[in-house]
Formats: structure tokens, C-alpha cells, sequence
């Protein structure tokens, strides 16, 4: 699939006394939250505590329930509601793993440099308000681009213009529909996410 990695920001080393605490926000069915979670399993280092989610998931609360995670179904979506419950928590890093609501100036603040999005294409091509999932997708197809890939990012005020932390890039051909990118682009997520997320979680001073 020739992966390459473009670009990345953040330092490999360090070992912390205690486990950082982090919450997976979603949207969507989770399968990256689901991933996530897999990989933390015993990790030393990075602990999955819950999953927040946006929408009703009954799947999603079994599998929080079978893991023993705290779930959280906030519909509609209210921040209000969430931040007691990360603070109660002890929550030090967000992750949104398609997430797809608007994180307000307030919660940023709550967690400054702390909140990490994974966004699917090469920003700033195809970010900002109203690109995500299959939009994006469609996008990457419609310009006929040769390569496309995923950004993870920090979280600021606005729409994927936070600090990239890491690029993973996939090469696309002319055969490729906008459901076989989502495929590609999928397999680099389920890949590089988790690992970028634990080297950013180390380097943090606490």
C-alpha cells in the first residue's frame, strides 16, 4: 500500500511513575475507540478509563460494560454534563476517535494541549467544518488525488488547525473508489492512532 510517514512532532522517550488517565470520545459505531482500548490492554503507562459518546451506542455501552470502562451517552451532546465526570475520573487526555461535535473554548481550556483528534486526510487538505467520514472521502476521489492519508492532531478553537503531531500517508490509484480509500484509510488509523497517541501521552510533563 506503500505507507509513508511524512511528518511527525513529538519526542519518543520517557516513563511515568503512573498511568495516564485518558477518555475516547465518539460519534460513530467506535471501532477505533475499540482499538484503542485493545491496545492499552495492560499497558503500563497509558490507561483507556472510559468512552463518551454522542449519540445512543447500545453496542458500544455492552462492550464499555464487558471492559470494564465507564460509559457515558451524552444525546444531545452537552459538555456541561461530561466535564464533572472526567474531572471525577481524574482524566488528563481526550481522545476524539470520530467525534464529531464542536469542542468548545471551555473544555479546551480544561485540558490545554491535552485533547487529540484523528482526522482522515493530509491537513490542511480536506479539514474544517463539514469535511469528516465519507465527505472527505468523496472529496479525495472527486480531485482525483494520487495519495491521501490521516493527521493526528491536537485540538484548538478551530475546525483540524490544531498542532500535527503525526501524518501517515497511503498512495491511491485510478482504480480507487471513494469506499476502497475509506478502506485504506481505515487500515492506517487502526495502524499508527494508538502508538501516536502513547508517544504524546509520554512526553507530557506532569
Amino acid at each position: 500500500m506503500g505507507i509513508t510517514i511524512i511528518t511527525q512532532a513529538f519526542p519518543y522517550f520517557c516513563a511515568v511513575k503512573e498511568p495516564i488517565k485518558l477518555v475516547i470520545f465518539v460519534s460513530g459505531k467506535g471501532s477505533n475507540a475499540r482499538n484503542l482500548v485493545s491496545y492499552f490492554n495492560k499497558n503500563q503507562h497509558v490507561v483507556v478509563c472510559g468512552i463518551v459518546s454522542s449519540k445512543q451506542n447500545p453496542a458500544l455501552a455492552a462492550y464499555c460494560t464487558e471492559n470494564q470502562l465507564f460509559y457515558k451517552e451524552c444525546y444531545p451532546w452537552d459538555e456541561e454534563q461530561i466535564l464533572p465526570v472526567l474531572e471525577k475520573t481524574g482524566i488528563e487526555v481526550v481522545v476524539l476517535a470520530g467525534f464529531l461535535k464542536k469542542i468548545s473554548s471551555t473544555f479546551i481550556a480544561s485540558f490545554p494541549n491535552r485533547i487529540i483528534n484523528i482526522h482522515p486526510s493530509l491537513l490542511p487538505k480536506y479539514g474544517g467544518a463539514g469535511m469528516y467520514g465519507q465527505r472527505v472521502h468523496e472529496a479525495v476521489f472527486a480531485n482525483k488525488e494520487t495519495n491521501t492519508g490521516i493527521t493526528i492532531h491536537l485540538v484548538n478553537e478551530h475546525y483540524d488547525e490544531g498542532k500535527i503531531l503525526v501524518q501517515h500517508a497511503c498512495a491511491l490509484d485510478p482504480n480507487d473508489t471513494p469506499a476502497t480509500i475509506e478502506s485504506k484509510v481505515h487500515q492506517l488509523e487502526h495502524q499508527y492512532f494508538p502508538n501516536a497517541v502513547e508517544q504524546y501521552c509520554l512526553s507530557l510533563k506532569r
